[in-house]
């Protein structure tokens, strides 16, 4: 049976979102992160894992799945949710349809495909790294590619910020 935990702090951000009284804004986020997670659900399923538990939180939903069989499957579970936002925003953006659903798709998709172990991109590549015989240097690459990312964003927040 699948344990589902609520955080006080997902709670309070709850509150804090429906304060900014804008229900096209709040059902898109809700929609985006439902649609994520999802995306997780089923593949999880589809490679025969087994949900063990959901914890909501103010910085996102966590699950708890049983291992994995193999690095593939467990690499298919990571990027189903972010494919499945990315899908979603091909979709709409195909037909037209602009708005705060495409954009939440979007960023959603991409955001959780950084390289940062709390993220599923950067989970993917621990799974990929963990006992491998290139290990140190898998390793190597992804504090490369968060120090990259980290820089690129301070760059950017700089040229915005200095008029």
């Amino acid at each position: 049976m699948t344990k589902i935990k609520i955080r006080y702090s997902f709670l309070v951000f709850n509150a804090l979102l429906f304060l900014l009284r804008d229900g096209d804004l709040t059902a898109a986020f809700y929609i985006s992160c439902i649609a994520h997670e999802l995306g997780h659900i089923m593949a999880l399923k589809l490679t025969g894992g087994e949900l063990r538990s959901v914890e909501l939180g103010c910085f996102g939903i966590k699950m708890t799945a049983s291992p994995c069989k193999n690095i593939k499957n467990g690499i298919a579970v990571l990027m189903c949710g972010p494919a499945v936002n990315l899908l979603i925003f091909a979709f709409l953006w195909l037909f037209g349809i602009r708005g705060y659903l495409c954009a939440f798709n979007l960023a959603e998709g991409i955001f959780n495909l950084l390289p940062f172990s709390f993220l599923d991109g950067g989970a993917a590549l621990e799974l990929l790294a963990e006992g491998s015989v290139h290990e140190r240097l898998i390793r190597q690459i992804i504090i490369f590619a968060r120090i990259l990312f980290i820089s690129g964003f301070v760059l950017i927040f700089l040229k915005l910020r200095i008029p």
